[in-house]
């Protein structure tokens, strides 16, 4: 069983379509590595507001038995809770 070659009527044009889908494959990783960095930083973030709202949350709490109910961390310091910066400037 011999087998034929396969002409293309265009080579060209086959070429075209396979860089075409090397740079959409380029394109989609450059895509897919900054939404995995953007989401690690806002875990990153979160992460660090919490235990940090923990603290303060453990530091003003009162004792138990206590007739105080609710414990209010002020968030306004932001040397305690930096605000988000994904590019870190």
């Amino acid at each position: 069983m011999k087998f034929r070659k396969r002409r293309l009527k265009n080579p060209g044009r086959q070429i075209g379509r396979q860089a075409q889908s090397s740079m959409e494959l380029a394109a989609s990783l450059v895509v897919i590595f900054i939404l995995l960095f953007g989401s690690l930083q806002v875990f990153l973030w979160v992460n660090k507001r919490l235990v940090q709202r923990q603290k303060d949350y453990e530091a003003q709490r009162v004792a138990a038995g206590n007739s105080q109910v609710e414990v209010k961390v002020d968030e306004s310091d932001e040397a305690k809770y930096p605000k988000l910066n994904i590019f870190g400037q």
